[in-house]
């Protein structure tokens, strides 16, 4: 019988804040056989950390990896370590807050599409960098765009008007209203996976991408053969207390804002590996 195991990863500013995430993992419906939590032994970007573990609630394994892969983490170690074994492996981030039922969801599409990559939010590469080409994996999936989604502005004005002021949390959205195809997941979502995907590639990751880790993991599904099939209609995790520390998506690194170094990582790919032209 095919295994499922959860995998994400932590850093340091995080460490006392990531309960809410491991709380809402253990309470999935779907049958986990394990929830493992990979902690490199050191940190390229927290060289100070002193070695001392986040505590966590019984159901959660920490593993230790020998090599820090940045966001990528949250799946490397385990598609290497969980190899030649029948097992899916669902991973997400540590600042997300995950229904009850996230992970069962996951396991009814792999049902429909067994060979795909499942994701939650995703991205076309046409929206990072020039790509023209016909794909060929269809229907591509069809997202609700801010501007035009009535039931998030609803949503949003109720609580500027209960609030009687305009600096409110913005309410979750269902980004996509039709399921279909992607380039590039957003792994914050979750994304369902088997060890197979990835090859021993996925694990020389170039420096300008180690930051981007789902241009480089999504590029490397590509390069596999691998599809990426997003359910759509669906509300985006809500954010937990964790989000706003060390979060990379406002971070320049190198130089690189996070829409730079998605540009740069998909033409990368591009020129590389012949894929999303």
């Amino acid at each position: 019988m095919t295994r499922l195991v959860i995998s994400l990863s932590t850093i340091p500013p995080r460490f006392d804040k990531i309960g809410a995430t491991l709380e809402g993992l253990r309470a999935q419906t779907a049958p986990v056989e394990a929830i493992r939590l990979y902690i490199p032994q050191s940190y390229r970007r927290f060289p100070d950390w002193d070695g001392a573990l986040p505590a966590v609630p019984a159901g959660v394994e920490i593993h230790r990896c020998a090599e820090d892969f940045g966001p990528a983490t949250k799946i490397l170690p385990a598609a290497r370590d969980l190899r030649g074994q029948d097992v899916e492996i669902l991973f997400g981030d540590d600042d997300r807050a995950y229904p009850p039922h996230w992970a069962a969801r996951f396991l009814q599409d792999r049902a429909r599409h067994p060979g795909a990559a499942i994701a939650n939010l995703g991205l076309q590469a046409h929206m990072i960098a020039k790509s023209t080409r016909p794909r060929a994996h269809q229907p591509r999936s069809e997202r609700t765009w801010r501007i035009t989604d009535i039931e998030f502005q609803a949503k949003f004005l109720w609580r500027q008007l209960r609030a009687r002021r305009l600096n409110v949390e913005e309410p979750r959205r269902r980004v996509f209203k039709r399921s279909g195809y992607v380039d590039i997941f957003e792994g914050c979502a979750g994304v369902l996976v088997r060890p197979e995907f990835f090859d021993d590639v996925a694990y020389d990751i170039p420096e300008p991408l180690r930051h981007v880790d789902d241009i480089w993991l999504s590029g490397m599904l590509a390069r596999m053969g691998v599809p990426i099939w997003l359910h759509g209609n669906i509300h985006e995790p809500a954010c937990t207390e964790a989000e706003p520390f060390a979060p990379l998506v406002t971070s320049v690194v190198e130089g690189l804002d996070r829409a730079s170094a998605n540009r740069l990582g998909v033409e990368h790919m591009q020129r590389k590996f012949g894929i999303w032209l």
